[in-house]
């Protein structure tokens, strides 16, 4: 289902930059967000929509499944070294993004729709939600744990505002494509 082997120099050098831009927006809302609150879930329901402009261009652009898989594992990676959350983060993006490639791939083949993209994101997000609020507790980084409730409730909301985000990206989408920069 996942060739990486198909992925261009082209496209890998898109995803970087997309993974770049994306870390900006990411860091700028969840810093923002840990200034006013020490609730976890409302560091991803804060920068949920914003990042998720950014990643369906990506998606849109390389249109490949794996894509978000790449863009996962390589954001976990980076957050790793730069923050001091690298092993919850790292499951929960490229969980996240695995399960955002395997939605698309089975239902769609490509992100070459606008329902691809919302489908992949929603996935993504949800899952990668449900893993960033629960894993810290499973391996021992925090004493404290939400209840199951507001872990799901946490996760579908940051799945609606990627989903959100997803639309406003598939808009900037076609603008882009009508003004011949994205094929």
């Amino acid at each position: 289902m996942i060739k990486f082997e198909s992925f261009t120099t082209r496209d890998l050098a898109f995803i970087g930059l997309i993974i770049a831009i994306m870390y900006i927006v990411q860091t700028i809302t969840i810093l923002g967000v840990s200034a006013l609150t020490p609730i976890d879930a409302f560091k991803s329901i804060a920068s949920a929509f914003f990042v998720c402009i950014i990643i369906s261009i990506g998606l849109a652009k390389v249109g490949k499944i794996g894509t978000f898989t790449i863009i996962g594992l390589v954001n976990g990676i980076i957050c790793g070294f730069i923050m001091p959350a690298f092993l919850p983060l790292l499951p929960a993006t490229f969980l996240g993004g695995l399960a955002g490639d395997i939605t698309v791939g089975v239902l769609y083949g490509a992100y070459s729709t606008r329902n691809s993209l919302i489908t992949g994101i929603g996935a993504a997000k949800f899952i990668e939600t449900v893993v960033i609020l629960t894993v810290p507790f499973i391996f021992g980084f925090s004493k404290f744990m939400l209840a199951p409730a507001l872990i799901i409730v946490s996760a579908v909301v940051v799945a609606i505002l990627g989903i959100l985000g997803a639309l406003v990206g598939y808009g900037i989408i076609i603008e882009l494509r009508k003004a011949g920069a994205m094929e």
